[in-house]
């Protein structure tokens, strides 16, 4: 039903609008601004993140409709990923999208020399935890804090 491959140029409206709706629904969890400082929004800019050889994006595709995306930065130095952002729309959950992205960004990542992939996720954000989960992902930080104004 889906497919997965690597974003071409002509993507980007598609992601853009993508992106918005992912940020639309972040906004009622906590930690935001912190998630932003780690991974900001891309915005106009995802043209230049396609170009990027650090950077690697995944489009979810289905009758040529892309329904999903995932970002993710390539430290090759430390043999590290992490996945700054994923997101599938409403109309195409529970259908294993999000999986079947995870799973071809692993092997991407793979083939890029990285022995380690992390992901975000929000505090409350139930439907990402579960995704990284169902990937075998797993909590390995949490970062607390509080404002001291």
């Amino acid at each position: 039903m889906f497919s997965v491959r690597k974003a071409l140029p002509t993507d980007v409206g598609s992601v853009r609008a993508l992106e918005d709706s992912a940020f639309e629904s972040l906004n009622n969890f906590r930690g935001l601004p912190q998630f932003l400082e780690m991974s900001p929004r891309i915005g106009d800019e995802w043209i230049d993140v396609v170009g990027d050889t650090k950077y690697r994006l995944l489009v979810g595709v289905s009758d040529a409709t892309i329904h999903g995306y995932l970002l993710v930065e390539i430290f090759s130095s430390l043999h590290k990923a992490l996945i700054k952002q994923v997101f599938v729309d409403r109309s195409a959950r529970q259908l294993g999208l999000g999986a079947l992205l995870i799973a071809h960004c692993e092997q991407l990542v793979r083939e890029s020399g990285c022995t380690v992939l992390e992901g975000l996720a929000l505090p409350g954000d139930r439907d990402m935890k579960n995704l990284f989960e169902r990937a075998s992902m797993s909590a390995q930080l949490l970062i607390v804090g509080k404002n001291l104004d």
